[in-house]
């Protein structure tokens, strides 16, 4: 399994439904508002470095919501 800590930037207001919609996707562990550069961080875990990457680019990055990521994957 691969994984990744994913930095979320969300419109102000929707973090609340962000995080919510996030939590339901498959493959996302955990979800935390956080202060800082980001208004979320997620841990996310799929199969491969490409399923996480389809998972940011195709459905987190989907969520209404959402103004732009960084994803930090986990090498081990």
């Amino acid at each position: 399994m691969s994984k990744a800590y994913v930095k979320i930037n969300v419109i102000a207001g929707k973090e609340k439904a962000v995080r919510k919609l996030l939590l339901a996707e498959d493959g996302v562990l955990s979800a935390d508002l956080t202060s800082g550069d980001q208004d979320i961080i997620a841990v996310v875990e799929a199969s491969s470095y490409d399923a996480i990457l389809d998972l940011v680019l195709n459905k987190i990055r989907a969520i209404e919501g959402v103004t732009g990521t960084v994803t930090n994957l986990v090498l081990v």
